[in-house]
């Protein structure tokens, strides 16, 4: 679903974007084996219109940034283990965090989403936040990920979110 180029690892001269200043703290943690994590060294190189994200690895942190904006969006810092790596801090760029409905618990699934389903190849359902109303099933995925995977339901809550059209 997102173009990769196997020989191309990114870096972070590999396509224009804005510097990660600061960012809010999510709870995420995950461990990577070896092979997965060299996987999230190569990054993403966006190839086509619809490959929605650029990714690459600083060490020791691994930069999530749009690709037609190049804004930064999460920031993952990844301490390597004898079996690979672990997550010991994921941020999620200031900026939108202080946006009105922010749900740091939905940012948490997303970026689970796409660096399991983008960087590793996994097959994971697209989160889907509560409250989100699209003129057609899948318009928000495509929106942010670029892909088509099957969605999971939303948490049941009863706080508005802000519209689709408004998260980047």
């Amino acid at each position: 679903m997102v173009a990769r180029s196997p020989a191309v690892t990114a870096t972070a001269d590999s396509w224009r974007r804005e510097p990660f200043t600061n960012g809010v703290a999510l709870r995420y943690r995950a461990s990577f084996d070896e092979a997965e994590f060299a996987r999230l060294r190569e990054g993403l190189v966006p190839v086509v219109m619809e490959d929605k994200w650029f990714v690459y690895y600083d060490e020791p942190y691994l930069f999530f940034h749009r690709s037609w904006t190049g804004l930064p969006v999460y920031r993952i810092e990844l301490k390597v283990t004898p079996a690979g790596a672990k997550v010991v801090e994921a941020l999620w760029s200031t900026q939108l965090a202080d946006a009105p409905g922010a749900d740091l618990e939905y940012e948490a699934k997303l970026l689970d989403f796409l660096l399991r389903n983008l960087l590793l190849g996994q097959s994971r359902p697209f989160p889907r936040p509560a409250g989100l109303v699209e003129p057609m099933p899948g318009v928000f995925q495509h929106h942010v990920s670029g892909t088509g995977y099957p969605e999971s339901p939303p948490r049941q809550d009863k706080r508005l979110h802000k519209p689709w059209w408004r998260f980047w």
